[in-house]
């Protein structure tokens, strides 16, 4: 007997280095955080989880990149993967960057010394 319980292309063009910070954010992220980040991604709309919304600027206000690279890297309790062995730092930040990218609002001055 064999399982599936998800297929994932984590092998695929990804691995070789040739995705873009949006096809990854597509292939592990947007089936919870959704397409657009506002936290309405198909396996959010099955779970009685709350995703964040990250085109929220009062929400992205209160998270620094730091927070998004530790939620990235180490994953969230149990119900988000760490993915910090998978994806090199460049490829992580390059995600952090584009869930800024979703809130319009213009990102409130970095004290210095904080990642970008």
């Amino acid at each position: 007997m064999v399982l599936v319980v998800e297929a994932s292309p984590v092998f695929g063009a990804e691995s070789q280095g040739t995705s873009s910070p949006q096809s990854r954010y597509g292939l592990r992220c947007a089936s919870c955080h959704g397409a657009s980040g506002k936290g309405d991604g198909w396996r959010a709309k099955l779970s009685w989880l709350k995703m964040p919304n990250f085109s929220d600027s009062a929400y992205m206000q209160t998270r620094s990149d730091d927070d998004f690279l530790i939620a990235i890297k180490q994953g969230r309790k149990s119900v988000m993967p760490a993915y910090g062995l998978e994806l090199p730092e460049r490829e992580i930040k390059d995600l952090v960057a584009l869930i800024r990218s979703f809130d319009k609002a213009p990102a409130p001055p970095k004290p210095a010394g904080t990642a970008r």
